[in-house]
């Protein structure tokens, strides 16, 4: 019991103290990862959102503006918001 919880904690902790790392995209945009790349958020990203991913497209939901190429992912890419 106590070796389950000292890896749950030493994951955490580690999942917790990993940086965030930033890159520039070949559109012009940045791309920023947090969390291990648990949470990723791109701008100017117009690229096609994978099929293997929970979509949804947030000019659908406030339909205001014209699209901003913002995408945000959650959980290495199962769920992707997305302004294009």
């Amino acid at each position: 019991m106590k070796t389950k919880l000292s890896l749950a904690v030493a994951l955490a902790a580690l999942l917790v103290t990993t940086g965030c790392a930033s890159r520039n995209t070949a559109s012009g945009g940045r791309e920023t990862s947090v969390l291990a790349g648990a949470v990723t958020v791109a701008t100017n990203s117009f690229q096609p959102v994978s099929p293997t991913t929970f979509s949804l497209d947030t000019t659908q939901i406030s339909g205001s503006g014209g699209p901003t190429g913002q995408k945000v992912t959650f959980l290495w890419g199962l769920i992707t918001l997305h302004d294009y």
